[in-house]
């Protein structure tokens, strides 16, 4: 009867599933059979989903849909655990077998390899296009509903701190740029993080949301200062600001010394002195390289909007004193790398406002022309998210040397004496929650707190480890 079990799953047959079940389930331990054969076709039949889906899709592993990945996990969870529902009873054991498999396939497949920081890159990403403005699910039951199945995948993820990083860099941005759905959408996924891994773990992610908060009404009373200042009520520039704090927000900070350009030198210092005067122990450090910018046309007969970045607009804006630049009198006027200026330049030659021919001269196009008014030339570019992720990752290694080194302090003080292998044991056991630490990163910790005297050997012994107070 236990070698049926299998030909009747792959067969979908639920109702004989059911019958088999009733009938072993009054055997003693006739049940556990089934348990592992199950979790077994589970797995298998994870694994095949994700091996269909990238054997399908035509683009590379790189350039998968997130939410082709996502939906293509859930459908094998929600159909197993209807089977352990209808033909199982929803007998616990089951769904362990289930919990057991996913975890399995969700961490490793064919798109992740080895590497089981690949779902978590693209959960997120998949969480970050059902918060943004442009997602199609309306109503606001479809979209708790679709959060709830993000976070049945996240419960299997090994590497949650890197779900976090890619999490909140892609939040970092919706708010910065205005693109979230709903203010309620966020706060709702912040909760459902935060119910599911503790308040440590989305304290970061809050803080971002008093910081737009915080900047917003910081804004307000700029504008009214600019009023009510005689010198400069009629400054002709729409301009606000956000003040994020350092430690909360995963951005960095633009190589090089950006000039300012004049056209925005009167805001820009005049906020910068109104800050000083409010907060005169506290220093500001502009990111440039998040800033947007919208700039309408006079040049046309059509007036358009070319939403744009800074980097972008400060191109712009010096072709208000001549028609054709060389790449190098634009370097100078930025004052940016090469390698940067020409991604900014690649959006403005190809959506025709500048016009290129080849030999690094760039000629403004006084005969542009598009269906569309509002021209968004701010879009990442591919290398541009390539290298966000390979940033990300970086930052998650970093962010881990540390987080052992001070779990490990923190259970030798609890602890003061411990052997080496108890020691490394319950560090993966506190951490496995967040991600599974490397054996030979524990142990390069505890060389580095042995060279810095925070802990010693004890005496007589090879193994054992003692607190330094």
């Amino acid at each position: 009867m236990w070698d049926t079990f299998q030909s009747l799953l792959d067969y979908d047959k639920d109702q004989d599933l059911r019958r088999m079940y009733s009938l072993l389930s009054r055997i003693p331990e006739g049940l556990e059979p089934l348990r592992k054969k199950f979790e077994e076709h589970v797995k298998r039949t994870g694994l095949a989903a994700i091996a269909t889906l990238v054997g399908t899709d035509s683009a590379t592993i790189d350039e998968l849909d997130p939410t082709a990945y996502v939906d293509a996990l859930l459908e094998v969870h929600t159909k197993y655990s209807d089977t352990v529902n209808h033909s199982f009873r929803g007998e616990a054991g089951f769904f362990a077998s289930i919990d057991r498999a996913c975890r399995e396939f969700v961490n490793h497949n064919a798109v992740t390899g080895v590497l089981s920081s690949r779902s978590p890159e693209l959960l997120a990403k998949h969480a970050d296009a059902l918060l943004r403005k442009s997602n199609k699910l309306a109503e606001k039951s479809d979209l708790e509903g679709s959060l709830n199945r993000v976070m049945i995948i996240f419960n299997y993820l090994k590497e949650k701190d890197v779900f976090q990083t890619f999490y909140s860099t892609k939040l970092s941005k919706r708010l910065i740029h205005g693109l979230s759905e709903s203010d309620e959408a966020e706060a709702s996924m912040i909760s459902k993080l935060k119910e599911a891994c503790g308040s440590k773990y989305t304290i970061k992610l809050q803080r971002m949301f008093t910081d737009i908060s915080l900047s917003q009404d910081l804004t307000e009373s700029f504008k009214e200062h600019v009023v009510q200042s005689q010198n400069h009520a009629d400054m002709n520039i729409t301009f606000s600001v956000m003040i994020l704090g350092t430690n909360f927000w995963p951005l960095s900070r633009p190589k090089g010394s950006f000039i300012v350009p004049t056209d925005i030198r009167l805001p820009y210092d005049l906020f910068q002195k109104f800050y000083e005067r409010m907060h005169p122990h506290r220093k500001l450090a502009w990111l440039w390289n998040y800033s947007k910018n919208e700039l309408q046309t006079t040049y046309l007969n059509q007036k358009y909007i070319f939403m744009t970045s800074t980097y972008q607009m400060t191109v712009l804006l010096e072709y208000n004193n001549r028609d054709s630049l060389s790449l190098d009198e634009l370097g100078t006027a930025i004052n940016v790398g090469r390698d940067v200026l020409t991604q900014v330049l690649q959006p403005l030659v190809r959506s025709g406002i500048l016009i290129s021919d080849g030999a690094d001269q760039y000629d403004l196009n006084l005969h542009f022309e598009s269906k569309k008014i509002r021209v968004n030339l701010n879009q990442p570019t591919k290398a541009e998210v390539k290298a966000e992720s390979s940033d990300v990752l970086k930052t998650v290694d970093e962010d881990r040397k540390y987080i052992i080194l001070a779990t490990i302090v923190r259970i030798m003080k609890a602890r003061k004496t411990m052997e080496n292998e108890l020691l490394i044991q319950e560090v993966i056991s506190e951490l496995s929650k967040r991600f599974t630490p490397d054996v030979p990163a524990i142990k390069k910790a505890i060389e580095m707190l042995l060279d810095q005297g925070y802990i010693k050997l004890v005496d007589d012994t090879q193994d054992t480890f003692a607190y330094i107070a």
